[in-house]
């Protein structure tokens, strides 16, 4: 399915207006009452290919041992690229000059969690004359979900439906199961059929087609739910006691009074989340709780079957990773954020009915949402919108797609949240950088920062997408805020000029009623009779990485709350205010 398609579903989904394979079911037919409880599901669509690679050269042949199979190796200079066969994934990436590795990409065919393919870092290590080894992680394609079936207060059965990989019980707000012997239909409050699906009680099997993520999922019920990931922590389970991060993955830990806390607020925070009743679709739905304060891990927690080594959407909080992309990139000289737009990009087609102030627009009006470009995303009808931009098919380079927009204003003078533009930003800084994106995202912040496995969203055309989407480890996502912390420093080594960080976190701007500067949002919290300046990276669903200077502090949140604004916000607002600040002893 083409991220078009997936588009059109999400909107016949929205409409009620999808027809699935079974008969419709009468409106006045009673289900059998013995479907309450909880029913979980779940589909693995890849990927074909992970484990083991092995690349051999022998005189002028060169082939690689993957998924099973032996193919051939592309070599061209310095450059190496191999694929799996079957569509199911290529490599890209250099041969050091001595020999001794191979670092590259992985790009994994386009899936169901992201909605397009994914390059994954893969390096390969000579082990002797010819013989290159790594091992490939690619992504987990795969869909879990959970039904909920209750009785309501009339005596008919409701339900709601939750996937904690993207929420998409959102299309499908169900509300009543309507059904006669083994039919069901799944009907919204205005008695519309969103679902419907086939009771096997022999079997005790409940299979629900989903018409945009799949096909048919078997459901099983799950005993009590004790051990089910539907719950935040297991039902029945000892009430939480804090427990110190272990130290890992570039982090030191410590005890919350070390740095100045109170080990009391923090564990009843993790409680407070542990608890939260999953009783509707919009209900709280938190994956992942870090805090970090003087540079030092203080808690971390999961909840839903996460852990700390699943790497974790990010949605538009990555934006802030393209921006911190252009601040490392013109540290090392590469590029400046005052480069002209048009002319990186190489942009002289029908230059001579462009408009005139195209050729004012800098990489700095890009990061800044200053455009001017007929781009904003919280317009349905801006030509710029970026699920305009991703559903239309005519102009599969993204890029293009938006340097060929009209501009509303003269730039720098109007500011619109933009995906296009950011994405665009990392079509300036790879083309200034004369790489692909994920590579300068390897070289200029993973490898400095420690981060070995991610996945970055591609484009249609291959291009890494600047404009959001990349999977990130939890811990390795707060190495970001860190970094701005400490000024551009992680663990002693310089990613970002001095005063960069802080450029970046000035407002620019204002939008949605906050501040905007590179890529990160400004806003406070009211602590103590004052309010304590706060910037974050915020994402679709509940993605965080929130930095408050004055308090030496860093918190990151992940979660699944996916446009669901308001349930969101809880963690950023609330649980940061009323238990991470109120843990701070000394300031």
């Amino acid at each position: 399915m083409s991220r078009a398609e997936a588009g059109t579903w999400a909107v016949l989904l929205v409409a009620g207006t999808i027809a699935t394979p079974s008969a419709a079911v009468g409106q006045d037919a009673d289900p059998p009452r013995h479907l309450v409880g909880l029913w979980a599901a779940e589909r693995t669509f890849g990927p074909d290919v992970s484990g083991a690679v092995t690349l051999r050269r022998e005189g002028a042949d060169f082939w690689a041992e993957i998924g099973g199979h032996h193919v051939d190796v592309r070599l061209e200079g310095h450059q190496i690229r191999f694929e799996a066969g079957g569509e199911r994934g290529y490599f890209r990436g250099r041969l050091s000059d001595d020999g001794g590795s191979i670092e590259g990409h992985w790009v994994q065919p386009w899936n169901f969690r992201s909605f397009s393919e994914l390059a994954t870092p893969l390096t390969l290590l000579a082990q002797e004359a010819g013989v290159w080894t790594g091992n490939l992680t690619p992504a987990r394609d795969g869909l879990r979900f959970y039904l909920k079936i209750q009785r309501q207060p009339d005596g008919r059965l409701g339900a709601f439906i939750r996937n904690p990989e993207a929420n998409i019980g959102r299309f499908y707000p169900i509300h009543d199961i309507l059904g006669q012997d083994d039919a069901l239909s799944f009907v919204d409050s205005e008695g519309r059929t969103r679902l419907q699906g086939i009771y096997h009680e022999r079997r005790g099997r409940l299979s629900v087609y989903f018409p945009l993520n799949g096909g048919t999922y078997d459901f099983t019920r799950v005993d009590g739910d004790r051990a089910s990931p539907f719950s935040a922590r297991p039902v029945g389970a000892e009430p939480y006691r804090y427990r110190r991060p272990v130290e890992a993955e570039g982090w030191q830990s410590a005890d919350p009074a070390a740095v100045g806390m109170s080990e009391g607020p923090l564990q009843e925070l993790v409680r407070r989340i542990a608890s939260t009743p999953i009783d509707a679709i919009d209900a709280p739905y938190i994956h992942g709780f870090l805090v970090a304060r003087r540079g030092r891990l203080v808690l971390e927690e999961y909840f839903h079957g996460y852990s700390r080594h699943d790497p974790h959407a990010t949605r538009s909080a990555s934006k802030s990773v393209t921006s911190t992309l252009v601040g490392s990139s013109e540290h090392a000289g590469l590029l400046s954020r005052d480069a002209l737009v048009y002319d990186a990009m190489g942009a002289t087609g029908g230059s001579e009915d462009r408009d005139p102030r195209a050729a004012r627009m800098t990489l700095e009006h890009l990061i800044t949402n200053t455009s001017g470009l007929a781009c904003d995303d919280s317009d349905r009808d801006s030509p710029g919108n970026e699920d305009v931009m991703q559903n239309q098919e005519d102009v599969p380079d993204w890029h293009r797609y938006t340097l060929d927009l009209p501009l509303v204003h003269d730039p720098g003078t109007h500011a619109a949240y933009c995906s296009g533009g950011l994405n665009l930003a990392g079509g300036v800084l790879a083309r200034l950088a004369n790489s692909w994106l994920p590579e300068v995202f390897r070289e200029q912040l993973a490898e400095p920062l420690g981060i070995g496995v991610y996945h970055m969203n591609l484009t249609p055309t291959g291009e890494g997408y600047g404009g959001g989407g990349l999977f990130i480890k939890p811990r390795d996502f707060l190495k970001l805020g860190q970094l701005y912390l400490n000024d551009g420093v992680w663990n002693g080594r310089r990613l970002l000029a001095p005063g960069w960080a802080a450029e970046a976190t000035t407002p620019r701007s204002t939008i949605r009623d906050e501040g905007y500067g590179y890529g990160w949002w400004m806003f406070s919290y009211p602590y103590e009779g004052r309010e304590v300046g706060a910037f974050y990276a915020g994402g679709n669903g509940g993605q965080y990485v929130i930095v408050v200077p004055e308090l030496e502090l860093a918190v990151a949140i992940f979660g699944a709350n996916y446009n669901q604004r308001a349930a969101a916000a809880v963690s950023k607002y609330e649980y940061v205010r009323d238990y991470v600040l109120a843990a701070i002893e000394d300031d």
